[in-house]
């Protein structure tokens, strides 16, 4: 059995990805670290809980950061107000509700039974388990980096232990789904982002590119998961409503990309990517249009490190495959 740690702003598609982990018989998960990010720190335990209540499984959860690491974190729930804030270039960060829903889970109403999470920090609990674990934690991080930075800053030396790090941030191709140059869980904390890019991680970079060009269901896709009749599969497609219906008035059809499931399906399994590059990955921590861009030296003219794999190509036969297996 693997050993995960997800680490997650758990909103509509964290929850999905966090439900492929549960289901996978390979996998142990040993915790869900929650930080804020898509939305408050509060509401995302809430999500987590009732996401592992859906599993039907005892997931410990554990709070994080409730903010990022150096700039302001602020609620906006229109999207008018949020794109109005990032063409400001406004160095405050801001929630992601008028993508996910005020709750973050499409405005359905859904409600952990309980609000049992652990008294133990995020934080400390990433750096004892570790520690309590050499080689053995793959780590898969769903929002932005604040709590393996802040991690890595209490004990840098679990770089070298964690087995691997599969990052959902960013994009190999420039494309932004913020500003014109950066992807959310990035652009919401740069410099926590820089901080785990910069260490000493084995990271594996999937991009929200990798999202929208093949983790992006439409009306058969979506049908497929109807067509289970499962719990988890009506569960999976229900809470996505609010982007559904951001995605019928933006791009005129019925859908919408799962992002974090993508990351989590490589995770799971490796043999989804397609095409990788080893490359030196720069973030931006500048304020500006290109705040929280990853920037990709393909051809190493920086000369440095290459210190993340990139996926430029996921196989979306292979990951639908999945996807429709574990939601059964």
């Amino acid at each position: 059995m693997k050993k995960f740690i997800i680490d997650a702003d758990t909103g509509s598609d964290d929850a999905v990805a966090i439900l492929l982990a549960l289901q996978h018989p390979d996998i142990d998960v040993l915790g869900i670290t929650v930080v804020s990010g898509n939305v408050p720190l509060k509401q995302g335990v809430m999500n987590t809980l009732a996401t592992v209540e859906q599993a039907e499984q005892e997931i410990k959860v554990y709070l994080g950061a409730d903010k990022p690491l150096t700039r302001e974190y602020i609620e906006i729930h229109s999207l008018t107000e949020f794109t109005d804030h990032v063409k400001a270039l406004s160095s405050i960060s801001a929630s992601a509700q008028s993508v996910h829903g005020v709750d973050g889970m499409g405005d359905i109403g859904v409600i952990p039974k309980s609000y049992k999470h652990e008294e133990k920090n995020a934080v400390d609990y990433i750096v004892d388990t570790v520690n309590q674990n050499p080689g053995e934690i793959t780590l898969v991080t769903l929002g932005p980096l604040t709590n393996i930075a802040l991690a890595l800053q209490k004990d840098p030396s679990i770089a070298k232990k964690i087995n691997h790090c599969y990052v959902m941030g960013g994009t190999s191709d420039g494309s932004g789904n913020v500003s014109a140059a950066a992807e959310f869980n990035i652009w919401v904390d740069p410099e926590a982002a820089k901080i785990v890019f910069d260490s000493e991680l084995q990271i594996t970079m999937v991009g929200w590119d990798n999202s929208y060009k093949y983790a992006m269901l439409k009306e058969p896709e979506i049908s497929q998961i109807r067509e289970l009749n499962s719990k988890l599969g009506n569960f999976s497609v229900d809470i996505q409503k609010v982007l559904i219906d951001l995605t019928k008035e933006w791009y005129d059809f019925y859908g919408f990309d799962l992002p974090d499931p993508i990351t989590m399906a490589i995770a799971l399994e490796n043999s989804i990517i397609e095409e990788s590059q080893d490359c030196h990955v720069i973030v931006d921590t500048r304020d500006g249009i290109t705040r929280g861009q990853t920037i990709v030296d393909y051809f190493n003219v920086e000369g440095k490190n290459q210190n993340v794999r990139v996926v430029t190509k996921s196989s979306n036969k292979k990951f639908m495959s999945l996807l429709l297996d574990l939601l059964r």
